[in-house]
């Protein structure tokens, strides 16, 4: 993940099961952890007291779940983690990392394998991407072309025989167009909610300290 989606997911996380919240509540002191935690946790302490600043609350609160943030980590959770580690098809004994995808071969290659596709003039104009496990989705089931163009019209992965017979006039990109343009939608929304969650974080404790205040009087 990136250092922006790393940061994110510190700040969905539980600090007693250092898992992504689920069924978030929070404390009277602004902090936030899973529900079952937190009552197993109190269940099995003396007193009750905030499990990550260990301020003492007087008495324990009826926990209720914080919709807002439940709704903040179910987008969250709809944001690809990482690819898992393909093999080289070429090996034969031990299989190495691939290091990138031919889709004209429909091969994933080692860097030794993968010298062939640098040096060789025919093969230096086959297209290589980072290699995938699931192959089969970036191929026209249809043609067996590798689908390089994104219709806009109808939202579908396309290749260039498709573009010409099927999506004649449509609004077409380069694959790779329209990746970049996603992957920037998504880092906006990443970034926007990371600050939704810290304007909430401080808003809790912005009503909370008064209320406390009074408390003490």
């Amino acid at each position: 993940m990136s250092s922006s989606s790393g940061s994110l997911t510190e700040e969905l996380q539980c600090s007693i099961c250092l898992d992504v919240f689920t069924d978030p509540v929070s404390t009277p002191c602004g902090h936030n952890f899973c529900k079952t935690c937190l009552n197993e946790h109190w269940d099995n302490s003396q007193t009750c007291s905030c499990p990550y600043c260990k301020e003492t609350l007087k008495h324990r609160p009826d926990l209720k779940i914080n919709t807002t943030l439940r709704e903040l980590i179910a987008h969250y959770k709809k944001i690809p983690e990482k690819k898992p580690e393909v093999l080289c098809d070429i090996c034969e004994k031990r299989k190495l990392k691939a290091l990138k995808l031919c889709l004209v071969c429909q091969s994933s290659y080692c860097e030794t394998h993968l010298e062939p596709h640098l040096r060789v003039a025919h093969l230096k104009k086959h297209k290589l991407m980072d290699p995938v496990s699931n192959l089969e989705d970036y191929i026209c089931q249809k043609h067996e072309s590798p689908l390089d163009l994104f219709c806009r019209d109808d939202q579908t992965c396309v290749c260039l025989i498709c573009s010409v017979r099927d999506h004649e006039n449509h609004n077409t990109v380069p694959i790779e167009q329209e990746s970049e343009e996603k992957k920037t939608e998504l880092m906006k929304t990443q970034k926007y909610m990371q600050q939704m969650i810290q304007d909430r974080i401080k808003k809790i404790q912005h009503i909370k300290q008064p209320a406390e205040v009074r408390k003490a009087i």
